[in-house]
């Protein structure tokens, strides 16, 4: 486990893009299969097919960020032990996080299917659409839980230092998703459902490797005795509430951009929100591939008390993902047009709003890269407290109340602008924040004879 750390400690440069480059790369495989959805949902089923897919994503990011939540909160945990040498205590934290997260997405999932009926109610805002939403929500629901036990062990995967392992598992799922969307949605024109199948029966693959790779003796973290304790457990939740805070604000700022976008511009407006919804996505994959990569990293290297490299680290993860805004934001300054008639058969009215107002939505990226590093440092160092005020911040507080107030004034474009400048405020405060953290935080952690014991950082 050290040797996966250490061996490049001296290059850290190298070791940071070690960790990223195959997050990245999965991150991107992700990124494509979504699009890929949405290439087959847009040109087959057509825009109230993109519209409703946009409509259950805020059920979608329940999930998700209760997943994440529980993952990473563990996975901090399980990496600041593996840093310590207390591989004991690492196997614990592993065990109770995959029971803590088998218990609540079991429930979650239950409770969705128990009150299907009210929840279509809340996320379906178009009765032109509520075949097409009740047609994939109420089947991809029956594979979330494998979708997110997936996630949970691609984390622990990457957290003791196996990346490109859990980038293999992703491209075999992944490839049997392409196949799948092919025969369902194009060949035996299954709609809808046909896309929820094929995405949801892909990632039983990876999840049974994950399932594999975790009983068969080769991980370093290993399934032990679980005790219940609720100290633990709080921790785990605390630990990740910033990722959950950030995946459930993505999913309440979609429905209220729905319930605005349908206002003013229609289903039109709605689908053309998607599609750039699909350009942003990619861009988010590529830095959450940086944030994958730089978590471990951090979470580690804060376990053993080398915290000047922990700097190093930010450094080479913050101008990464600067670099990576640029490139996307020129790429949509100048390919807005063709992304949107290539999903949307040419359909004017999209193409229209596409022109208006992609390249206002997509000045986001050259500073959510800042934002979302910066809240992943926190996380790895256990200050979840500061990471959840910025995840607030820049995903929920800020864009949502400007999104509300700009298209009064401002009218459509105050749609489009409110992302970027949510997060130009949000960057003063992480900034701040960061720097405090540089000159004055002390941490306490057990020392590497997992004796407890401080450790007096300063940057």
């Amino acid at each position: 486990m050290q040797n996966n750390f250490e061996n490049l400690e001296s290059k850290p440069a190298a070791q940071f893009f070690s960790y990223a480059i195959p997050a990245i790369l999965g991150m991107l495989l992700t990124s494509g299969i979504v699009i890929i959805d949405g290439l087959f949902i847009g040109n087959i089923i057509g825009k109230e097919g993109l519209a409703s897919v946009n409509l259950t994503l805020p059920v979608f990011y329940l999930f998700l960020g209760t997943t994440i939540m529980i993952g990473v909160g563990g996975a901090v945990k399980a990496g600041h032990a593996l840093g310590a040498e207390n591989n004991t205590q690492a196997d614990r934290h592993f065990t109770s996080t995959i029971v803590l997260a088998v218990i609540v997405i079991t429930v979650l999932t239950l409770l969705c299917f128990l009150f299907m009926d009210p929840l279509l109610g809340k996320i379906n805002t178009s009765q032109a659409l509520s075949r097409f939403v009740k047609s994939y929500l109420g089947t991809i629901l029956w594979f979330y839980p494998v979708m997110m036990m997936n996630i949970v062990f691609s984390i622990f995967l990457r957290a003791q230092g196996k990346p490109g392992l859990a980038l293999f598992f992703d491209l075999m799922g992944n490839g049997l998703n392409i196949a799948l969307d092919y025969f369902m949605i194009a060949r035996w024109g299954m709609g809808l459902q046909g896309a929820a199948l094929a995405s949801g029966i892909s990632v039983i693959v990876p999840m049974g490797c994950g399932i594999w790779y975790f009983l068969s003796g080769r991980s370093i973290l290993r399934f032990v005795k679980f005790s219940w304790n609720w100290r633990v457990m709080a921790q785990i939740l605390f630990n990740g509430s910033s990722e959950m805070m950030g995946q459930l604000s993505v999913g309440f700022t979609t429905w209220v951009f729905n319930l605005i976008i349908l206002s003013r511009m229609g289903i039109d407006g709605v689908a053309a929100y998607t599609i750039v919804g699909y350009v942003a996505f990619v861009q988010i994959m590529v830095i959450t591939g940086f944030a994958i990569g730089l978590g471990p990293i951090i979470g580690y290297s804060f376990g053993a008390g080398k915290t000047d490299h922990i700097k190093r680290i930010m450094n080479i993860a913050l101008i990464s993902g600067f670099v990576t805004g640029i490139i996307c934001w020129v790429a949509v300054l100048f390919l807005s047009t063709t992304i949107a008639a290539s999903f949307s058969r040419g359909s004017e009215n999209i193409i229209t709003f596409a022109e208006s107002g992609f390249s206002l939505f997509a000045a986001a990226f050259l500073l959510n890269g800042f934002n979302i590093l910066i809240t992943t440092y926190f996380t790895s160092i256990g200050k979840a407290g500061i990471s959840v005020v910025i995840a607030s911040l820049r995903g929920l507080l800020l864009i949502n109340g400007l999104v509300l107030i700009l298209p009064r004034f401002m009218g459509d474009a105050g749609v489009w602008v409110s992302y970027p400048l949510s997060e130009l405020m949000t960057l003063g405060f992480a900034l701040m924040f960061l720097k405090k953290s540089y000159n004055s935080d002390k941490f306490t952690y057990k020392t590497k004879a997992g004796v407890p014991g401080t450790q007096k950082v300063k940057y």
